[in-house]
């Protein structure tokens, strides 16, 4: 009951559709705290990791651990902050809803790399879940895509691109999952991939 209360509570005010008025709400405001909670969640995610830096026997493990959440970050602030106009007079409900998607996915990535570090853990288990966690986080990140400031567009290509690197990535690490670095490298492919593809949309519109 209590869980029931809880989704109903939260995705309900998502289907109905009534008399708002919306000029009541400053979306600039939940935008805000939207972000902050998700920075929090990132900030938590690396205070995580903190087990992969060993000082007394140094190796690039958790600096591909701390450049794969470094780009997902990047992922997010480029098409939240950047590439979204916050100036607009909006419910912000898929804002909202995305919100909760994108929190889970990143403790969901967090999940995984706890265990990367298990090696009791399915290989092929811990491939899946990145990958779930990623998917899953890229798809709420880009359902904002509504909120775009006039001058930026979200296109098949783009999707396309996401899709692909997703694809090699995945196979990456299903193919490496014996392997710490191949593990790593495929999830970096993934997040690096979306992450350039956002940066060079906003860099392609505002280089004049």
């Amino acid at each position: 009951m209590d869980v029931s209360a809880v989704l109903v509570g939260a995705f309900l005010p998502f289907f109905i559709r009534g008399r708002f008025d919306i000029s009541i709400i400053s979306f600039p405001h939940p935008a805000e705290r939207f972000e902050l909670i998700t920075i929090i969640t990132f900030g938590e995610g690396v205070v995580g990791m903190t087990d992969f830096f060993d000082v007394r026997n140094f190796s690039m493990s958790p600096v591909l651990v701390f450049m794969v959440i470094l780009a997902l970050f990047g992922c997010y602030v480029m098409q939240i902050h950047y590439l979204c106009s916050h100036h607009r007079v909006e419910r912000a409900l898929r804002l909202m809803f995305s919100h909760y998607f994108i929190v889970i996915a990143v403790n969901l990535v967090t999940v995984a790399f706890k265990f990367l570090e298990n090696p009791s853990a399915s290989g092929m288990f811990t491939a899946g879940l990145m990958s779930l966690a990623l998917a899953v986080f890229f798809i709420s990140i880009f359902s904002d895509s509504i909120y775009y400031h006039d001058r930026f567009r979200f296109g098949r290509q783009d999707a396309g691109i996401s899709v692909i690197c997703l694809i090699i990535g995945t196979v990456i690490m299903v193919m490496s999952r014996k392997s710490i670095y191949g593990f790593l490298i495929g999830a970096f492919v993934i997040v690096c991939g979306n992450l350039c593809m956002l940066f060079k949309k906003y860099y392609e519109k505002n280089k004049y």
